[in-house]
């Protein structure tokens, strides 16, 4: 929709000519915007692995430091678990505070309304990811950075009360998917 508004319909241009077009204008608009999240997270990685201390991840470890003082973070850690399923955290802490980086434009004009900016899948996320470490009762954040201003940040801590839904949530559909690919972590 918005390739369509920004995008004007050419005289010698048909409808499914011009609707293409948005299409493929609207997909470039989506690879340009993950390339971006790509280097953010990589700014933020750089920093808690001890290279370089970036913008965002100066802003990111303030906030950290405030919530979570005295915490040991380990950025970019991955993890196998016995159920049949891994991933790659953004960060953690060793006392299992499970933190995922979640880039958006525009975030100044949501600084009033951070729920707006999750859903129940970035809590099934970090809920996958602390229970695929045998962390039963963990710490989960989700911070939003905005790609044009990396120094802004939303973060949004989740309920320790929604930790049980939403592990239930994932667990379901784990099950599905299992029993959708015949797949069997055990075989």
């Amino acid at each position: 929709i918005n390739s369509a508004i920004i995008l004007k319909n050419n005289e010698d241009e048909s409808d499914v000519q011009f609707f293409y077009r948005c299409k493929e204008h609207a997909k470039s608009a989506g690879k340009k915007a993950a390339e971006m999240g790509t280097t953010i997270h990589a700014m933020i990685e750089q920093g808690f692995a001890g290279g370089k201390k970036t913008k965002p991840y100066a802003v990111i470890k303030e906030y950290l430091d405030k919530t979570f003082p005295n915490e040991k973070w380990i950025a970019e850690d991955s993890f196998c678990a016995k159920e049949g399923y891994g991933g790659k955290i953004d960060l953690h802490s060793e006392s299992g505070i499970f933190v995922d980086f979640k880039t958006k434009d525009n975030l100044e004009a949501k600084t009033k309304s951070p729920s707006s900016l999750v859903f129940p899948e970035h809590g099934m996320q970090l809920s996958a990811y602390a229970e695929g470490c045998n962390v039963k009762d963990p710490e989960r954040v989700s911070i939003f950075v905005d790609r044009k201003d990396t120094e802004l940040i939303i973060p949004w801590r989740w309920s320790k009360e929604s930790h049980a839904k939403h592990i239930s949530m994932f667990t379901s559909l784990l099950t599905y998917w299992k029993l959708f690919k015949n797949y069997d972590p055990s075989d």
